[in-house]
């Protein structure tokens, strides 16, 4: 055995208690964090000699150790001990208190309770912890989950959402008020067309749309940008039909890499950026798919965003339509990131076939002004550090919402 990947046995054997396990399978891969960072991540199971002959095909035995570790990082991502049984030898948590289980999240990620992540939840047997800059949320959220059994051995233990967030963020009073984002609110009414299942009907509302607004009332932050998606927003026209058919291939989300090159390359990585020719081909071989399997909606479609991920390129194309629906019509197209070649494509519209039978929505007889007067009683405004894609880093925003809707047709309020 290598003699890193050894060292990371023994630490994972000592740390959770597994001397009466032995390690099965070790995968690593890449993979690209929300900021742009590439991190190695290493996939360790550990079968326990007890229940060691009761593994079968695509199945562990019960009380096998799964973990999941951020080499770049040294933290860990998850522990999961199957169908809750464990054979540590470890009783880590002795009262079972959130005090005692948030000081041990504190010591897996650097975290401090109070100011970085404060109790969320309280499970059966264990915790819900959410991260939080200066007592305000974050976004990507961060959720941390903490399970034991009736003894206090862990059971398992899961970070999920902005694993690799900055915990020290800069504090800045929230200053922002509803009377600063006037304008903006107005904006963000939004007519739509939304399903009611119970009676094959879609109705026409007005909603608010959730918004991130910095505290400076200046700027709106766009939702679930990463710092490797680009955003276009360029027609696709063509002036014919292509009828060449497109090879779907198989995508593998998180290409394996050598365990040698993991344990080596400790350091995250940025992943070099689309050239202005990459982006040429990439519009050219995207309109050449819409071509195949659009054949007829030249110039009703726009190339919205591009975004590198670990093993490909996912390009996401949108309805260009006047009239916003329940739901948004996508065409996304993955390309190899190397070749930029067409690896698959999905349209979503057949997702919602389902609805094409129901009665339409009546007119809206209710206008945009109207509907604000109605809603401004339901619209919030609170405050969250949110990741800007642009700076790379978070910022201070009020976060825009509303607890109610507007039947465009009657004036109705409606509860969401």
């Amino acid at each position: 055995m290598d003699k890193k990947l050894k060292q990371l046995v023994n630490h994972f054997t000592e740390k959770f208690g597994l001397e009466h396990y032995q390690l099965e399978t070790i995968s690593c891969y890449k993979k690209m964090m929300f900021n742009g960072e590439m991190h190695y991540i290493c996939d360790l199971e550990f079968f326990p000699n007890a229940t060691r002959d009761q593994a079968e095909e695509d199945y562990n035995p019960p009380g096998t150790a799964s973990i999941s570790y951020n080499i770049t990082t040294e933290k860990l991502i998850h522990i999961l001990f199957v169908q809750h049984q464990s054979f540590s030898t470890k009783t880590i948590f002795q009262t079972q208190s959130v005090k005692e289980v948030a000081k041990w999240v504190e010591e897996e990620t650097g975290l401090q309770y109070g100011e970085d992540f404060s109790a969320f939840d309280t499970l059966d047997h264990g915790y819900l912890f959410k991260a939080e800059a200066h007592g305000y949320p974050i976004s990507p959220d961060c959720m941390i989950e903490v399970e034991f059994d009736e003894t206090g051995k862990l059971i398992s233990f899961h970070m999920s959402g902005a694993q690799t967030f900055d915990e020290n963020m800069p504090f800045e009073a929230f200053t922002l008020t509803l009377s600063d984002v006037q304008s903006i609110i107005q904006e963000q009414i939004k007519l739509e067309y939304v399903p009611i299942e119970e009676e094959q009907k879609l109705i026409s509302i007005y909603t608010i749309e959730e918004t991130y607004i910095t505290n400076d009332g200046k700027q709106i932050i766009p939702h679930f940008m990463n710092a490797h998606s680009t955003t276009v927003n360029q027609q696709l026209k063509w002036e014919e039909a292509l009828e060449e058919p497109i090879e779907r291939k198989a995508i593998n989300p998180y290409p394996e890499v050598s365990i040698e090159e993991a344990l080596t390359h400790k350091k995250p990585s940025k992943e070099p950026e689309l050239t202005e020719d990459d982006m040429q081909e990439i519009f050219s071989t995207v309109t050449d798919v819409c071509r195949t399997v659009l054949p007829n909606d030249s110039g009703k479609w726009v190339l919205a965003t591009i975004q590198k991920e670990e093993g490909f390129i996912e390009v996401t194309c949108k309805l260009n339509e006047t009239e916003n629906t329940f739901f948004e019509r996508k065409l996304i197209i993955l390309l190899d990131k190397n070749t930029l070649e067409v690896l698959n494509y999905m349209d979503n519209h057949e997702l919602f076939e389902i609805f094409d039978g129901f009665t339409p929505a009546f007119p809206a007889q209710i206008s945009k002004d109207q509907a604000y007067q109605l809603l401004m009683n339901s619209i919030s405004l609170t405050p969250s550090y949110v990741y800007d894609a642009a700076k790379n880093q978070f910022v201070l925003c009020g976060v825009l919402s509303a607890t109610a809707a507007v039947d465009a047709a009657t004036g109705e309020l409606l509860l969401l």
